[in-house]
């Protein structure tokens, strides 16, 4: 026997929407779990009618009484009086078998994890039974409210982190790690673009790192499985909506759906976004293009294939203020000027540095003499009087042993040097330009083969190519092609034991998954504070900086590689680039230690996979779930810019990497659950600005890299505290995990233990909620300031002496060791609260708040605690709707970090208040 109610869509997840779901349940039990998994039908629903139609058909076994037709329809919204009358007594001639109830009726939208997840193993469970910390968004969601980036989902989830993401994350920081992206289940290439959801009608975000079926993962802080949008077999429907706000930002999405026949479906969505930005001389323009087939030969086999290609064509990746102090944290007093280079000559074994003296702060400002500069005991670089006759260093005038620049001080005496106010905006160079294109398919088929078991195979193709012409930053070319096919067999069995129900789902297969890419790159800035924010921002280049000759195109500076070249102080030993096409350049592959780009390469690596997940429930009370995998990986890395034989280089490097999940949980009743779960596993670790392969010593790959280990231990608690109205859910973690190598060839450890907790509250139709909070200690258990590279380990000071931008080379700075992370907040509030008039009319409010936190490991500049709300007002009617949402409604100043990890020097004014009116035309 089964019961089918269709109440507006074709599948579960997709009922906030539209008509046409269909529940088919073949036991009490399953009657139970489904009305459990998806109780936010509209407070109106006459429950007690449709159990006691449900109870008729479920409870009797195969027969069921009633006077009505073999499909019974109740509205919406009915009362008592509406329903059929009693049934006639058995024997009866017009008692007969009823094989189906259909309820129809219009859902409301609801703000409760009611969508079956398979995010965590492939198995698909309401939340409140999945043992893992789990947060859901919704279509509506995605389409109504303002997303600008990732940080933007802080209001769905607990534990993320607002980063800025350079203004093109995709990805939140979950945890305080960073995280992996995954498209119906399957990892996808995670660089960096502006925000685009065109191909998705919704998201999961799971906390922790990705269990054993969807296989490794260099990124364990947790992860967003953003659900492809689906075609519907029930109705044709159109949605034409967009937005358009402050700086001129503006979206159109076309979404179309339908069937084609009885078996087959299609689903065409077009979105192109032409936005300018609150940072001046900031673009993030794309068009986006998604089609996608679903065919359903027969009841037991259905097939989804789509399609997706995403080009953005301009849009640019910020850095936000140099110089970070305290003053420009407080009140954005930022110290303007030129800053002073220390230039090192080695001379007969003895190496001296010297620094040039300015007439004023100008950027163009005349050199009016030199001074040689000695390091005290601290390290700091004292400036000597002026040099004259010999004494001066030959690199001015001969460039027979040229200077090299191995430092930066900033003099505030200089005329001209001071602190200013800057502007919170305008700090990016206008010229620079960053393009993407990703295409990407996935092809999905699922069948059934029995009531048990069933099959399902998932192919993922995504090409992806990124350029990056920016002056300061990087000159970057990334292709990248990915394939990925998991084969999966699962199975759902039910049985006794002793007279114990037990229920046991399964999910045992393998994948296979080839990545091959090239990565051409230049460290072009090769400093941070140096540049100075009040001069031209046009002129932001290491051309003007150093005075160079044809100062025109991006890389007209570099001249000729490895030549010493004539500047404003002397001839100097510059970095080694070559031109690669495009107006580009790159610098040669290969190990820091002799000379090499670590983030230049060619290469690629294969896993294969086996895996096995067995999900266990007795007595529908007490379960067990155990995940194993394994993952044979091997690489190869190769130079694929070698100017000279001494720069041609390869290495090959693989082995094992094993997995292991296990969860616990016991359902104190069938609305709650409460769990303990341990996951250890390794996992491939790339670096660099594209997750690929990078160098590590010797010209090799890093062995290290190949057994990066996350441990995962976490307890938690999840309840319906009422059903169809409150879900909360509570968990305690602590996660380790190795980091991506630094150019030295060092891998660091992050430690993190934290607690989180969340509460969605469906009061009524009208009333809606949602409260998340977080509170974590992360601490690196060993950290070091390198040798080499451009970070400043005292920070910014503007005391002409004390050493920045010079990759501890002169500030010979100890090793802090265990450090806290900086970039994070301990603690963390955000929530949101709706009410919607009967008549259409709505507003919300939502908010976020966070404790203080240090920009780097320097801990030398701490920003402040900050908090930030938004306010919209919508009128929707079944056809049409529109919105405006005030963003940063009492205008705080507010920042982010930029960068993740032990090295940022930046600090990213946060955008101001801004407008956005959002619409849809439903047809």
């Amino acid at each position: 026997m089964f019961i089918g109610i269709p109440v507006r869509s074709t599948s579960w997840h997709e009922c906030c929407k539209e008509p046409g779901l269909t529940v088919t349940c073949s036991s009490p039990e399953d009657m139970k779990t489904a009305f459990r998994s998806h109780s936010s039908f509209s407070p109106s629903w006459p429950f007690h009618a449709i159990g006691m139609a449900c109870g008729l058909l479920c409870a009797g076994g195969a027969m069921a009484q009633a006077a009505v037709p073999a499909a019974t329809t109740v509205t919406a919204g009915a009362t008592d009086a509406d329903l059929p009358a009693d049934p006639p007594a058995a024997g009866s001639p017009k008692v007969q078998r009823i094989d189906a109830v259909s309820i129809n009726g219009k859902r409301t939208g609801s703000v409760l994890p009611d969508r079956p997840t398979g995010s965590v193993d492939g198995l698909n469970a309401a939340v409140v039974d999945t043992p893992r910390s789990v947060f859901q968004i919704g279509e509506q969601q995605l389409q109504r409210e303002p997303l600008r980036n990732a940080d933007d989902l802080v209001r769905y989830a607990p534990g993320i982190t607002r980063n800025g993401g350079q203004n093109v994350s995709i990805a939140p920081l979950i945890r305080g790690q960073s995280s992996e992206l995954f498209q119906d289940g399957q990892r996808t290439y995670n660089v960096r673009h502006p925000f685009n959801t065109n191909a998705f009608e919704g998201v999961d975000v799971v906390a922790g790192p990705p269990s054993q079926v969807f296989g490794p993962s260099s990124r364990s802080g947790g992860y967003a499985n953003y659900l492809a949008k689906k075609p519907d077999f029930s109705t044709q429907r159109t949605t034409l909506g967009g937005s358009y706000g402050s700086w001129n930002t503006g979206r159109l999405t076309l979404d179309t759906t339908g069937p084609l026949s009885d078996t087959l479906a299609y689903r065409v969505s077009l979105t192109p976004q032409r936005a300018d930005d609150y940072y001046d001389g900031v673009r993030n323009n794309y068009n986006a293009i998604y089609g996608a087939l679903a065919w359903k030969p027969t009841r037991a086999v259905r097939v989804d294939w789509n399609v997706a290609y995403d080009d953005y064509d301009d849009f640019n990746v910020i850095h936000g203020w140099n110089r970070a102090t305290q003053q420009l944290a407080d009140s954005g007093q930022y110290w303007a000027g030129r800053a002073t280079p220390i230039i090192a000559q080695t001379v007969g074994g003895a190496t001296r540095y010297y620094s040039p003296v300015y007439a004023s702060g100008a950027y163009n400002s005349a050199v009016t003499g030199w001074v040689e500069r000695t390091p005290n005991a601290a390290n700091q670089y004292i400036a000597g009087p002026l040099l004259s006759g010999a004494a001066l260093p030959s690199f001015l005038t001969s460039g027979a042993n040229p200077g090299t620049v191995r430092g930066w001080v900033y003099d505030p005496g200089t005329p001209g040097n001071g602190l200013t106010s800057l502007s919170r905006s305008n700090f990016s160079r206008p010229e620079d330009k960053n393009t993407a294109r990703r295409a990407t398919s996935q092809l999905r088929v699922v069948a059934e083969l029995s009531p048990e078991w069933s099959i399902a195979n998932s192919t993922l193709f995504q090409d992806s190519k990124d350029t990056g012409d920016s002056v300061g930053s990087f000159f970057s070319q990334f292709s990248d092609h990915l394939l990925d096919n998991r084969l999966e067999l699962r199975g759902h069995h039910r049985f006794s034991l002793g007279g114990v129900g037990v229920e046991v789902q399964s999910n045992t297969g393998g994948t296979y998954r080839r990545e091959s890419y090239t990565t051409l790159a230049a460290n072009n800035n090769f400093f941070t504070s140096p540049y100075d924010l009040t001069a031209p921002l046009s002129l932001k280049t290491p051309a003007t900086i150093f005075g160079l000759p044809a100062p025109a195109g991006s890389g007209s500076w570099i001249g000729t590689p490895g030549v010493p070249q004539p500047t404003a102080f002397g001839y100097l030993n510059l970095p080694r680039m070559y031109p690669v096409g495009d107006g580009l350049y790159a610098e040669p592959g290969g190990s820091a230690s002799v000379g090499g780009a670590t983030y230049t390469s060619t290469g690629g690596w294969t896993n294969r996979s086996v895996f096995t997940q067995i999900n266990t429930l007795i007595d529908g009370r007490f379960g067990v779930n155990v995940g194993l995998g394994a993952t044979h990986v091997r690489a190869h890395i190769e130079n694929p810019l070698a100017v000279t034989a001494a720069q041609v280089a390869s290495a090959g490097y693989g082995g094992w990497l094993p997995a292991a999940q296990v969860n616990v949980l016991w359902k104190p009743t069938e609305q709650s659950t409460v769990y303990a779960t341990v996951d250890r596993s390794y996992a491939l670790n790339t670096g660099g600005f594209a997750d690929v392969l990078t160098w590590g010593a010797n010209n090799q790959l890093n062995p290290l890299a190949f057994r990066s280990l996350s441990n995962l231990r976490e307890v938690g608690a999840k309840a319906d505290l009422i059903p169809g109205r409150v879900f909360a859910s509570l968990a305690y973690y602590k996660a380790e995990r190795d980091l991506s190598p630094a150019p030295d060839g060092s891998i660091a450890r992050l430690r993190i233990h934290g607690a989180e907790a969340s509460l969605r509250a469906q009061l009524s139709s009208q009333w809606s909620a949602g409260v998340n909070a977080s509170a974590l200690r992360a601490r690196y258990d060993y950290t070091s300031f390198g040798s080499g590279g451009f970070f400043s380990p005292w920070g910014f000071v503007p005391d002409n002496a004390t050493v920045f931008g010079d990759g501890n080379v002169l500030n010979k700075r100890a090793a802090p060791g265990a450090i806290k992370a900086p970039g994070i907040p301990e603690t963390s509030l955000s929530g949101f609260v709706e009410y919607q008039l009967g008549d259409g009319w709505g507003t919300q409010v939502s908010g976020w708040w966070t404790s203080s936190w240090f920009t780097s490991i320097t801990q030398t500049v701490k920003v402040p605690s900050e908090h930030a709300l938004d306010w919209t007002v919508y009128y929707r009617q079944p056809r049409w709707e529109v919105g405006v949402t005030v963003r940063n409604l009492t205008n705080e100043r507010n920042y982010s970090a930029g960068l993740t990890g032990t090295t940022n020097e930046f600090l990213v004014p946060s955008p101001s208040r801004s407008a956005q009116v959002n619409f849809a035309y439903h047809f």
